[in-house]
């Protein structure tokens, strides 16, 4: 079967997406643990829209807490943090 350049610039698009959210969700671990927070179910997933994707999943409540302490706190600290809450 041959692969169509169509087809191939496709699966390079959805390359790069999971790439992006490979480092995404790296990062975002690596900043929550900065704070002592740890999402277990974190992961990069397969790309939404052509963009890279990652899902946060889900966590005990404690752990709930804490993140949004520290994001309140840092939100705070620093008022360009702060979005519109609509």
């Amino acid at each position: 079967m041959t692969v169509t350049a169509e087809e191939r610039s496709r699966r390079a698009r959805e390359a790069s997406a999971v790439r992006a959210a490979d480092a995404a969700a790296a990062g975002l671990r690596e900043a929550l643990a900065r704070v002592g927070v740890v999402l277990p179910s974190l992961r990069a997933s397969q790309p939404v829209d052509g963009n890279g994707h990652v899902e946060l999943g889900g966590c005990n409540a404690g752990v709930a807490t804490t993140l949004a302490e520290i994001l309140n706190e840092a939100a705070d600290a620093v008022p360009a943090l702060r979005a519109t809450v609509q």
